[in-house]
C-alpha cells in the first residue's frame, strides 16, 4: 500500500516506486522544474495551492531535473516546467510552461471528476471564494456555476456573481495607473471609470466604487446598458441591504434618476 502522502519529492532513485507505481492507486502529477528556471516558482505554488485543494485526491510530485536528468531526459523533458500526470502508470496527460490555474483544473477534473466531491454547498462555496480570491476568474465562473448546479436558490449566488463581474473587469483592465491617466485626459471615459471601480470594489473600497458608479451614471446614464446602475445593484448584493453604503448610495441614485 503507498503511503498516503499529497505531496512528495521524487528522485531518480525513488521515482519508478514514488510516481509510476503509486499512479496505480491515486494520480500523481508531476512537476519537472529546476532551482533556476523563473518560470518554474511562479508555477510551483499555484499547484500547491490546487493540490491543498483537491485535498490529497492526487499526489503532487516535485522533480528537480538537475538532480534527476536520467529521469528527465527518459521521459523527453526539453523544456521546463514540464507538467504530466501518470495515472495507473501510465502519462495521460500534460503540459510545459505556467499555465492559468483555471486550465490546470480542468485537465486534473477530466481525469478525477468534479474538484469537490458533491457532499455539500459549503465546500462548492469555499471553493468558489478561494478562486475570487486568487483572482483566478475562470475557474471562479466554473465553482460557481457547480454550487448553482448543486443549489439554485443558494443565498450566496448573487454576491458570487457580482464578484466575479468585478473579476472580469479588473482582468480586461488591470492597470490601475494607466486607468487613472486615462480618466485625467478624459473624465468621460466610461469603460476606465468602470474598470477602476471594479477594482476599489474587488480591493474592499466601496466606498470609493460606488462614488465611481455614480459618477458614471451622473456623466452618461446609458453607457454600456445601463452598466453603472447595474454594477451599484451588484454591489449592494456583495455589500448587503442593511450596509449603510447601500442606504446612503440609494438615495444619491435616486436623485440621478429622477
Amino acid at each position: 500500500m503507498v503511503e498516503n502522502v499529497p505531496k512528495i519529492v521524487a528522485t531518480e532513485q525513488n521515482f519508478a516506486q514514488a510516481v509510476v507505481e503509486a499512479s496505480r492507486e491515486r494520480p500523481v502529477l508531476v512537476d519537472f522544474w529546476a532551482p533556476w528556471c523563473g518560470p518554474c516558482r511562479t508555477l510551483m505554488p499555484m499547484l500547491d495551492r490546487i493540490a491543498d485543494d483537491y485535498a490529497g485526491r492526487f499526489t503532487l510530485a516535485k522533480v528537480n531535473t538537475d538532480e534527476a536528468q536520467r529521469v528527465a531526459g527518459q521521459l523527453g523533458i526539453r523544456s521546463i516546467p514540464t507538467v504530466m500526470l501518470f495515472h495507473h502508470g501510465e502519462i495521460v496527460d500534460q503540459f510545459v510552461g505556467v499555465q492559468p490555474e483555471g486550465e490546470i483544473r480542468a485537465m486534473l477534473d477530466r481525469h478525477l471528476g468534479a474538484a469537490v466531491e458533491p457532499g455539500g454547498t459549503s465546500d462548492l462555496l469555499s471553493v468558489a471564494e478561494s478562486r475570487l480570491e486568487h483572482r483566478d476568474a475562470p475557474a471562479a465562473a466554473e465553482a460557481i456555476a457547480s454550487l448553482e448546479a448543486a443549489k439554485p436558490a443558494h443565498p450566496a449566488l448573487q454576491s458570487l456573481r457580482a464578484r466575479l463581474s468585478f473579476l472580469e473587469s479588473m482582468v480586461a483592465e488591470p492597470d490601475v495607473m494607466a486607468l487613472r491617466a486615462r480618466l485625467e485626459r478624459d473624465p468621460g471615459d466610461g469603460a476606465a471609470r468602470h474598470a477602476l471601480a471594479a477594482h476599489h470594489a474587488l480591493a474592499g473600497d466601496y466606498a470609493t466604487a460606488l462614488t465611481e458608479w455614480l459618477e458614471l451614471m451622473r456623466r452618461d446614464r446609458r453607457y454600456g446598458d445601463d452598466l453603472a446602475r447595474r454594477s451599484l445593484l451588484q454591489a449592494f448584493d456583495v455589500l448587503g441591504e442593511s450596509d449603510p453604503l447601500v442606504l446612503s448610495t440609494r438615495r444619491r441614485m435616486a436623485s440621478l434618476l429622477h
